[in-house]
């Protein structure tokens, strides 16, 4: 099954990655905090990963397009994770959580976007929908969630190092099974990439869609922390990421009958709008299970949002680049926010609680919401001058 069909080892590399990540963004904050660290600390930490992320994604991804392969990079940071992660957990002492945290981040912050930018190029080769690829990550993610919630909560928190060991051995040698995908038949320079950063449309791309990732990000980060406050446990963690990623996945799997990449701007201010909503209904939230309710819209927002983004960034960046501005898009629109948002709203919630930081993170989505209706305004504008630009010349 695995030559017949090139697609299955890496939906099924999509699966474990991505369990992996769930181990990571769901269960590490309340690891550290088990270890005696507090929520700044916490926050400082996970601060760490988006901050590598910024220098280590782009270097990944432009080693992968100037050698033209996106397989052989993956395994090497696959090698560095399996390495990494086992000396973490063997660590107490704060400062060396910072340092080892760093190495962990450095291989393991590439490895999600190369992942997609592999199926984004597989899926227009073998002309399926990149949504039926990314899906897999998405059940991988919700089914471990649920799974380790149960674990964790029979056998402690501890137990952590276990399936996240065994996963990143196993992902390691999935690697090997990957199809690759070359990047266009240009040379790459360092002067190419530059091009990225002298666009103005594509700086004030990037910089709405991180007034909206930046709260997806700070959530992801403190979730787990909140539903601890409002009295729940490990196991209603893993149900909390369950029914958020279950909705992600449903949404993936689906894409192809409601993602139109046509106008992926309008899916953007979409998504900003369904994220204001969201954030100001957590910030109110009294009970762990109304949160397990509200947790639906987490997979429909995000969804949304990666798709259209994607799509955008896709049709605006040369073929030879794509993984270049894949991971230039991932370091500034999940990088930059992510430091911002752990940092800062590690800060917030232990000084202000939950319900201050969520309310921030609904006026930074509304923000970016109204920025991407000016931006489509804007773009549809340039479009009808151009086309009339035409007309006129025949």
């Amino acid at each position: 099954m695995l030559t017949k069909n090139p697609l299955f080892p890496l939906r099924l590399f999509m699966f474990f990655i991505s369990a992996i990540s769930s181990m990571v963004i769901s269960f590490f904050p309340i690891y550290f905090q088990n270890k005696g660290l507090t929520s700044s600390q916490i926050g400082w930490f996970l601060a760490i990963g988006p901050f590598v992320g910024l220098i280590a994604q782009p270097i990944w991804g432009y080693t992968s397009d100037k050698y033209k392969t996106v397989k052989k990079i993956l395994f090497v940071c696959l090698l560095g994770l399996v390495v990494s992660v086992i000396w973490l957990f063997q660590i107490d002492s704060f400062l060396w959580v910072l340092i080892v945290g760093s190495v962990f981040f450095f291989f393991f912050s590439p490895i999600i976007p190369l992942a997609d930018n592999l199926g984004k190029r597989l899926s227009q080769l073998h002309s399926v929908t990149f949504g039926s690829i990314r899906m897999w990550g998405s059940i991988g993610f919700a089914l471990i969630s649920l799974v380790s919630g149960f674990l964790l909560s029979k056998f402690g928190i501890g137990f952590l190092v276990i399936p996240i060991t065994v996963f990143a051995i196993v992902t390691c040698l999935l690697a090997l099974l990957l199809s690759d995908a070359k990047a266009g038949n240009k040379k790459v320079n360092y002067k190419n990439i530059g091009l990225l950063f002298k666009d103005p449309t594509l700086l004030a791309f990037f910089f709405l869609i991180s007034l909206i990732m930046l709260t997806h990000r700070t959530s992801d980060s403190f979730i787990s922390l909140y539903l601890f406050d409002l009295g729940g446990n490990e196991m209603l963690v893993g149900w909390i990421w369950f029914i958020g990623v279950s909705s992600e996945a449903l949404l993936f799997f689906l894409s192809s009958r409601w993602f139109r990449s046509s106008s992926p701007i309008i899916y953007m201010i979409i998504a900003g709008f369904l994220y204001s909503v969201r954030w100001i209904l957590t910030a109110f939230v009294e009970d762990p299970t109304m949160l397990l309710s509200i947790q639906i819209l987490h997979g429909i927002c995000f969804a949304i949002a990666f798709l259209g983004a994607l799509e955008y960034l896709y049709k605006a960046i040369p073929e030879e680049l794509q993984a270049t501005g894949h991971m230039v898009f991932v370091g500034i629109s999940f990088g930059i926010t992510g430091i911002i948002g752990s940092s800062i709203g590690g800060i917030v919630f232990e000084n202000y609680g939950g319900t201050t930081l969520y309310l921030l993170l609904a006026g930074s989505a509304f923000t970016g919401m109204i920025g991407f209706i000016l931006f489509y305004l804007k773009d549809r504008k340039a479009g009808l001058k151009q086309m009339k630009g035409v007309e006129g010349a025949s």
